[in-house]
């Protein structure tokens, strides 16, 4: 992939194409999402395996927590995974450390490797808005609907469409309700935060609607998204 930005202590963030491409060696793993996978070409061992932080999360369950993903192992030889979404976009690589979590839309969740867990968390005050937190050490890919936008973050709050934010690395902070009811009336702005923070927040140009939600796999995907098969 090309396009990497180095924020220094707020990670890396790898935008590549708009499918997400792997190349995996004799006994590597990786992770890809549910009902995503383009093709797998080579020997491989397949398992599905539960990787949310917790089982039962009720901001989870109404905004698509990430819950169960397909592991695929190169079997003693070359596997290639391609995987991608339902929406046009670009795939964006964010590494994980243990001391630098990064947060992501949870419909965008892709794929991911190494040993990472998966956290839906109400991330601002007085708004309804969650973010799936990844902890762990390895790299995260999510899918961008539209073209990514790259912000940095500093002291000075920014006001966001929550629906357009696709990832934030690093510290943040998140307000919710930054318009008066006067205001949302003649603007027609509602679903906005205040960001701030010493990261980099991560946005998407178009929005996926109920597609990125999580909720993707026809009308029943919602509730296969919470089964392990």
């Amino acid at each position: 992939m090309d396009g990497m930005d180095d924020f220094g202590e707020t990670g890396r963030i790898e935008i590549g194409g708009n499918v997400l491409d792997i190349a995996l060696g004799p006994d590597e793993v990786a992770w890809i999402r549910r009902s995503s996978l383009i093709l797998a070409d080579g020997p491989f061992a397949l398992r599905t395996k539960f990787i949310a932080k917790k089982r039962l999360n009720l901001f989870g369950a109404f905004s698509g927590q990430v819950r169960w993903a397909n592991r695929f192992e190169a079997d003693g030889g070359q596997v290639r995974l391609v995987a991608g979404r339902d929406f046009h976009g670009a795939v964006a690589s964010l590494t994980v450390s243990p001391d630098q979590p990064v947060h992501i839309m949870p419909g965008s969740y892709l794929g991911h490797q190494g040993r990472l867990t998966f956290d839906t968390k109400r991330v601002a005050k007085k708004e309804f808005w969650t973010l799936a937190r990844v902890e762990g050490s390895g790299i995260v890919h999510i899918k961008i609907a539209g073209r990514p936008l790259q912000v940095p973050l500093n002291s000075t709050p920014m006001v966001a469409d929550a629906n357009y934010v696709a990832a934030i690395t690093g510290a943040f902070k998140a307000q919710g309700k930054v318009f008066k009811a006067g205001q949302v009336l003649r603007s027609g702005e509602l679903e906005n935060v205040r960001l701030s923070g010493n990261g980099c927040a991560l946005f998407q140009s178009e929005n996926p609607e109920e597609r990125a939600s999580g909720r993707g796999g026809g009308p029943l995907g919602w509730l296969f998204d919470l089964l392990p098969f």
